[in-house]
Formats: C-alpha cells, sequence, structure tokens
C-alpha cells in the first residue's frame, strides 16, 4: 500500500505559491502600465505650460503632477519637454527596483 498521505497538502502550499507569485507579477504589471500613462499626460501638461509660460513654469506644473523635468528645449516657437516619474518598486521578496519611466512631448502653434 502506498502512503500518499499530506500530498494535497503539498499540492495545496504549491499552488497557493503560484497564485501568490502570479498576483505579485500581475501587480508590478499593473502598475508599470499606470506610471507609464502619468509620466505621459504629465508630459503633455508640462508641454503645453512650457509653450505658454516657459520653463521655470512647465517645472512646477512637473511637480504638481509627482514628475520629474528632465529636459525643456524652446525651438523657435515649438517646446519640446521631457519628464520622468519613479517606477514602482516590485512587489515580492526581492524589492527590486526599477528605473524611472520617463516621456516626451511638444508643444506649440501648427
Amino acid at each position: 500500500m502506498s502512503s500518499d498521505r499530506g500530498s494535497g497538502t503539498v499540492l495545496g502550499l504549491l499552488m497557493a505559491t503560484v497564485l501568490l507569485a502570479s498576483g505579485a507579477v500581475s501587480w508590478t504589471l499593473v502598475s508599470l502600465a499606470t506610471a507609464r500613462q502619468r509620466s505621459a499626460v504629465a508630459a503633455d501638461l508640462v508641454a503645453l505650460a512650457a509653450a505658454q509660460a516657459g520653463c521655470t513654469a512647465a517645472a512646477a506644473v512637473a511637480t504638481a503632477n509627482s514628475a520629474r523635468l528632465d529636459a525643456c528645449v524652446s525651438r523657435g516657437e515649438d517646446v519640446a519637454v521631457t519628464v520622468s516619474v519613479d517606477a514602482p518598486r516590485a512587489l515580492g521578496p526581492w524589492d527590486i527596483a526599477l528605473p524611472p519611466i520617463s516621456a516626451s512631448a511638444r508643444a506649440g502653434p501648427g
């Protein structure tokens, strides 16, 4: 007679571990997508502020949107900006620090 006693417990623990790991990965991916969208929206707002009021005002708008103004370049009537936001830290036992997420935008007439 073979002993299968306790095999359900091992299988249950394995399934719980897989479920928790997949949840952590999913949470991290959704957080990264949200941060990417935040950086794109901040870049658009900062570009509009820079086109209307200059790079100093653009830096204030970036700060108000929890972003950093990395570059603000005027080319004639056009303004190009680059902003970055901090990426969320990955979940799990490793607590991986991800690089900032940046986005660029341009504003001006035409």
